[in-house]
């Protein structure tokens, strides 16, 4: 990943540099200054390394240098992206201009590009400064029902609400924590489920962060699988601590809920939880579907299974299992990701997805990987899922 991100800050600086700093008809040195700009912002993720030492994503540091440094990568990327789409427009007019013999006298043409060059980035900056407020804004609540074939005619719909990708760092404090908590219990779940990736540092330096979470009152109770993240910041301490917490989790097991109210109304709910693939680097394989979900002919009660990453649906499908719930995506954070995103995920991005006989619902993530902060178009969110009986 650090040789990725290190080759893509490379091809990002080299480009806008060349396309837009060395054009300008300025000093030297200040070409030199704005090329030092370019770089910075494009290594950004090299120089908060430098500043900090210990992590190199999830730098410990005050949240605004975090998200400042953010809103300056995902300007300068956009600025790169737009004077791609620019060049592949301006090639072929100036290819035109050379084979009519009506180019532009040399000055002019450079003039028309650095103007449009400077709008372009000015578009840029607005836009990673919209996205990165977006990303920065509370999780919105989402509501969605859905017929379960396995809840009998006239039985009590069952309300879960998920939580996913919860990502705690330096940048978030245990205010942010405790208003999801509590808008979550306004919500009166019968459960609360979480997706996976926790955190994104250690239990040491982001524990009390994530304390709030003691306080989820369910009836059911909470559960969870873990994350891809969460494996990198001591798997075993987290899963203690957040246990201490209340979280329940259930990888590569199923558990079966049930639980009377008052009145005589039952509710039953069978979880099964898929452990992450990552855990494959530390030792932990994930149990087969097959072992988990019960035999089609035995499901006594609609049965959800947990998963971080949406990518195993397409086998889940095959087994007795009503719905498919999953986080890891983020739904994408801005178009064009997406895309490459659904790519990685067999096709899943955000949403709910109808695959074979089973549903499948992709969370766009209730907070967010500051690296990366940005969102445009798909807020983050607290998804309250209504299970009712389908229609006979």
């Amino acid at each position: 990943m650090i040789l990725y991100a290190t080759v893509l800050a490379a091809i990002i600086a080299l480009y806008v540099i060349v396309r837009a700093v060395l054009p300008l008809k300025s000093h030297p040195a200040n070409k030199l200054a704005l090329s030092v700009i370019v770089a910075v912002a494009a290594f950004k993720f090299h120089v908060l390394y430098l500043i900090e030492g210990h992590n190199f994503f999830t730098p410990d540091l005050p949240a605004e240098v975090v998200w400042g440094g953010s809103w300056l990568f995902c300007a300068v990327t956009a600025f790169a992206l737009l004077l791609l789409a620019a060049d592949i427009v301006r090639l072929p007019v100036y290819l035109l201009q050379r084979v009519t013999g009506h180019k532009p006298r040399r000055r002019y043409w450079r003039r028309f590009n650095n103007c449009m060059n400077l709008l372009l980035l000015l578009a840029a900056m607005g836009t990673a400064g919209w996205g990165t407020w977006c990303g920065s804004k509370a999780p919105e609540v989402r509501t969605l029902t859905i017929p379960v074939a396995s809840l009998p005619a006239g039985a009590a719909p069952i309300r879960l609400v998920q939580l996913s990708d919860l990502h705690a760092d330096s940048t978030k404090n245990a205010d942010f924590y405790r208003d999801i908590v509590q808008r979550t219990n306004a919500l009166q779940p019968d459960a609360v489920v979480i997706t996976g990736d926790f955190a994104d540092a250690t239990v040491q330096n982001c524990g009390a962060t994530l304390a709030p979470l003691s306080e989820l009152d369910t009836p059911m109770g909470v559960y969870a699988v873990t994350g891809n993240h969460d494996f990198f910041w001591g798997y075993a301490m987290w899963r203690g601590y957040l246990k201490a917490l209340g979280v329940e989790f259930i990888d590569n097991r199923s558990v079966y809920l049930s639980t009377e109210y008052e009145g005589g109304v039952r509710k039953e709910l069978c979880l099964i939880g898929s452990s992450d693939p990552m855990g494959r680097r530390f030792g932990i394989t994930a149990e087969p579907l097959s072992r988990l979900a019960p035999p089609a002919g035995q499901k006594q009660a609609p049965t959800v299974l947990l998963s971080h990453q949406p990518r195993v649906a397409d086998e889940a499908a095959t087994h007795a299992i009503d719905l498919q719930l999953s986080g890891h995506t983020h739904g994408g954070q801005f178009p064009g990701l997406q895309d490459l995103v659904a790519r990685l995920n067999n096709g899943y991005v955000y949403g709910l997805y109808r695959v074979g006989n089973m549903q499948l619902y992709v969370s766009a993530g209730t907070s967010l990987w500051t690296p990366v902060c940005l969102r445009l178009g798909v807020p983050a969110e607290i998804t309250v899922i209504n299970l009712v009986p389908a229609e006979q």
